[in-house]
């Protein structure tokens, strides 16, 4: 990545688009020119010496182009970092020169230039010569002093309370500014800004020990900042302090009632990754063979879109061009649909679902989820809870596993409590729900009329790749699942 400031990168999209045409080789029906700039912020804050060096700044600024043809039954890719407008028409007409020394000057391209171009497009938001934004020495200034704010306001907290603290924290600003060229479709272009917040506090008093994690996600510095105006610190604060005195977890088979939205990330797990459609045509899914099917009571209605306007992973277009939308997945408890990019479009009626994904211009796109949409239920959250006589009440998930092709999971929970008689009752540590997809879906029976959208930064990883996605979701109860402790 660059410390210097470069210039933003002009691309003339009806040119480059003709030349992306024309030089289709005989045999190849398609192909995708994907162009990214992304510019990136990390800022490093925590309680030592301050010789070591905190706060850290470190900037990042780069761009770059893949380009893919698209045989039968095949794609080859061809990957052009820094690129300038002669190397990126170079690239689109012999992609197997782009390590060639003649790239570095303007090269014949047999397609002679438009008389009238069409306005270039400007991947400059995501440049270090924008005026504004984490580049710019403002929005730095005023990042690390809310880090310090929020620090002080846990010190204070603790203190109050008798605890001394370790408090560390970091801020991590993206925007990434994509342009998409694909022969025989429009140019589709998109901005993504993006800011995660991490605080760590740990306390202690008379030799024992806790922690608490906060991730917090928005789309600027303003609107973080706003977020942790209201009880964001002290309910850090208030997990850490539950800790010290946390029971071990319940073991057995018992209802699990999972907060909005905290079980947003188990179905996505167990739904969004097993219902992607590479897994569905390399028959790694236990729902293969299970569209039309009923896999969930009819009170599941659950879907993916990526055109919901400020959610974590709202997109215009995704990473092949394809505009956001809708794509239900489970309607009334019957699975209708799965979620593809362009090469696994097969199983969804040869339509991309707009859900082809990718980390970086060096990666190839993959079907991913955007955000998890789960519909409300008929019932009251309060109602769920006091018709539950035991189980488990989780708000916070932690790191799992699943295994697609059984859909088999482990999931740990980061915070949850024992459920007594209809209510909330002593904070449990380590508690690990395990279990198979499909069973896990039929036991749902109970859907809360509470949708709320996670204020986290979840990310979805896969093959390597982590892209950002959200969650939409209400409570909800499975009526029998399995609790265990952590793995030893």
């Amino acid at each position: 990545m660059s410390e210097t400031p470069n210039t933003p990168l002009l691309v003339d999209t009806d040119h480059l688009g003709r030349i992306l045409a024309a030089s289709l080789p005989a045999g190849v029906r398609a192909a995708e020119l994907f162009i990214e700039s992304r510019l990136t912020l990390g800022i490093e804050t925590r309680d030592t010496d301050p010789a070591s060096g905190f706060p850290r700044v470190e900037r990042g600024w780069e761009t770059g182009a893949h380009l893919r043809r698209f045989s039968e039954g095949r794609h080859e890719s061809f990957i052009l970092d820094s690129p300038e407008p002669g190397t990126l028409e170079a690239l689109a007409l012999h992609p197997q020169a782009v390590t060639v020394d003649w790239l570095s000057d303007r090269p014949k391209l047999g397609v002679p230039p438009a008389q009238t171009l069409r306005p270039e497009a400007r991947l400059d938001q995501a440049a270090p010569s924008s005026e504004a934004g984490p580049w710019s020495s403002p929005w730095l200034t005023a990042a690390l002093s809310a880090l310090e704010t929020w620090r002080d306001r846990l010190r204070r907290h603790a203190a109050g309370a008798g605890f001394t603290t370790r408090i560390s924290g970091s801020l991590e600003a993206r925007i990434q500014e994509i342009l998409v060229l694909a022969t025989g479709k429009d140019p589709a272009r998109d901005t993504r800004p993006s800011l995660d917040a991490t605080l760590h506090l740990e306390i202690a008093r008379h030799g024992t020990r806790s922690e608490a994690r906060e991730r917090l996600c928005a789309r600027s510095l303003d609107d973080l900042v706003a977020m942790t105006q209201g009880d964001a610190l002290v309910r850090l604060f208030e997990r850490a302090v539950e800790g010290l005195d946390a029971d071990a977890p319940p073991s057995g088979t018992m209802p699990v009632i999972f907060a909005s939205p905290s079980g947003g990330f188990l179905l996505h797990e167990i739904c969004g990754h097993l219902l992607e459609a590479d897994h569905i045509l390399r028959g790694d899914s236990p729902f293969v063979a299970s569209r039309g099917e009923a896999i969930a009571p009819a009170i599941l209605t659950l879907a993916d879109d990526g055109s919901m306007a400020g959610m974590r992973g709202s997109l215009l277009y995704d990473d092949e061009g394809v505009a956001a939308r809708r794509t239900p997945l489970i309607l009334q408890g019957t699975l209708v649909g799965f979620l593809s990019d362009r090469l696994t479009s097969f199983a969804t009626q040869g339509i991309s679902t707009g859900n082809g994904r990718r980390q970086s211009y060096r990666d190839t796109p993959m079907p991913r989820m955007t955000n998890l949409v789960i519909e409300p239920g008929p019932s009251h959250p309060d109602e769920i809870l006091a018709g539950t006589s035991s189980g488990l009440f989780v708000t916070r998930l932690g790191r799992g596993r699943v295994d697609p092709a059984t859909g088999r999971f482990a999931l740990a929970v980061e915070e949850g409590y024992r459920v007594v008689s209809g209510r909330v009752d002593a904070p449990v540590r380590g508690a690990v729900l395990r279990g198979r997809a499909a069973d896990l879906l039929l036991a749902i029976d109970a859907i809360g009329n509470d949708p709320q959208a996670d204020r986290g930064a979840p990310l979805c990883v896969k093959g390597d790749q982590a892209v950002p996605f959200g969650i939409m979701q209400p409570t909800l109860r499975v009526g029998s699942m399995t609790v265990s402790g952590p793995e030893r």
